[in-house]
């Protein structure tokens, strides 16, 4: 008598699995470089497992039934693959009706998404994706979505909201919440609700293998990660809640991956994720840099998150421009003394300079140069903003004003938790626009932006 053993494998195969990214609920919302990185991985292991995969990326600017954006954002951004989004106006929930802003639905339309999903095969699981804490109403609306076409799809919430919102996120529905960033943890608690082992024992195991781009049927840009971590630990950030440890991937695999969609999908233009891309370079960055340059590729590279001014050596800048980046931006946040130390100590003002100098006198053109400022955070006055920003003019440098955002896992949101309560019962409260407008910040967030936008 034949008796067939199922494995996990074969168990798996039989599975279908819809992983996705929902709409993004908000005042503003613009494609600089978004892709849902985390659950690209996550793809690849079940791939890797036997699963039978599909993604829905609400996000997706390519998709067929994306319509036009009516703001496409800046040419020099649109060159190197960003865009807006379309943007379907909703009315302002109750504890936002007060900020006078256009409140709304970016990314695929609705009826679009209830017509993508109808026409495939039912799904037995999703998996929601939810990446800042007030988007949350875009993977709900989604969860209610599948379940009203597949009943009994079970669907599972993860991502950086359940992490650092858990109590909030577990009172939808979810048939499951994944409440942890570590990918081990992830994997695992992934694995029991598939009832297949993944069998990945290690973060390093975890990041061994590749994003799986190949479930997007084209591409404007592709976006890397070569480290997860950051060896600072600013007030106003929740990196170390998110990513306690740095680990650095194995640079080949980076190689791979950026020629991978090259060859692939004609992608040109590359976004790094790093949180803390510079640190300790001389062991990653820029081995990965000589690696690049070998492919001798027509390719460009930015940096949408910022840079750490003190590891901008002569060395690092020289290899950047040799490796073609077009968009720097360096994080100084505030020229402030006091307030860098208190809320970090990671840069102070001769430090910065001294990257800039490493910056222009490799080649890098002022206009290439950004600097983020952030604003709204506790700490600075109106004079510190006005300071910031004419220091950075007058080194002939374009400021970029960051909307700081109140973010859990942070020592200043517990700061202002104390002042303002209701931030810890509705993440919408963390939005960034309605921060800048619940604390009373809006005028003056006017006044420097018109300082910013004035000619060098």
């Amino acid at each position: 008598m034949n008796v067939r053993v199922l494995t996990a494998r074969t168990f798996a195969m039989k599975k279908r699995i819809l992983v996705a990214n929902p709409w993004i609920y908000d005042f503003t919302a613009y494609d600089l470089w978004l892709k849902p990185l985390g659950l690209l991985f996550i793809a690849s292991h079940l791939k890797n497992a036997g699963f039978e995969v599909e993604l829905l990326d609400c996000l997706d600017r390519n998709h067929p039934g994306m319509p036009d954006a009516s703001n496409r954002g800046p040419k020099r951004l649109r060159e190197f693959g960003c865009g807006g989004y379309y943007k379907e106006i909703l009315p302002r929930p109750d504890c936002l009706r007060t900020i006078p802003r256009h409140f709304g639905r970016f990314g695929i339309p609705l009826s679009e998404v209830k017509k993508d999903l109808s026409q495939r095969k039912p799904f037995d699981f999703a998996f929601i994706t939810c990446g800042m804490t007030y988007w949350y109403p875009g993977a709900v609306l989604l969860k209610e979505v599948i379940k009203e076409i597949w009943p009994s799809c079970q669907v599972v919430l993860g991502g950086i909201y359940p992490v650092l919102c858990s109590e909030h996120a577990k009172k939808w529905g979810f048939d499951a919440v994944i409440a942890s960033c570590d990918p081990v943890q992830v994997l695992q608690e992934v694995g029991i609700i598939l009832e297949s082992n993944l069998q990945v024992r290690t973060a390093e195991e975890f990041f061994s293998t590749s994003p799986w781009y190949s479930l997007y049927k084209r591409l404007f840009y592709g976006v890397i990660i070569t480290s997860v971590g950051c060896p600072f630990h600013c007030s106003y950030c929740a990196s170390r809640t998110l990513w306690p440890s740095f680990l650095r991937r194995d640079s080949t695999l980076v190689v791979q991956e950026i020629e991978t969609l090259y060859h692939t999908f004609g992608v040109r233009d590359f976004a790094f994720y790093d949180d803390a891309l510079l640190f300790q370079a001389q062991e990653g960055f820029l081995q990965l840099l000589e690696e690049i340059i070998k492919l001798n590729l027509p390719l460009r590279f930015h940096l949408p998150n910022g840079v750490h001014a003190c590891f901008l050596e002569p060395q690092v800048a020289r290899m950047m421009y040799r490796a073609n980046f077009k968009t720097l931006r360096i994080a100084l946040e505030t020229t402030s003394p006091e307030i860098q130390k208190i809320t970090g100590n990671k840069v102070d003002n001769r430090t910065f300079e001294s990257a800039v100098v490493s910056l222009r006198r490799v080649g890098f053109s002022p206009q290439e140069i950004e600097v983020y400022l952030l604003f709204g955070f506790p700490g600075p006055s109106s004079e510190d903003y006005l300071s910031s920003v004419e220091y950075v003019r007058r080194l002939g440098l374009r400021p970029r004003i960051s909307l700081y955002s109140p973010v859990p896992g942070s020592v200043d949101f517990e700061k202002l938790a104390r002042i303002y309560p209701e931030i810890r019962d509705e993440p919408l409260l963390h939005n960034k626009i309605a921060y800048l407008y619940y604390t009373g910040q809006n005028e003056l967030y006017a006044t420097l932006q018109k300082l910013c936008s004035q000619p060098l």
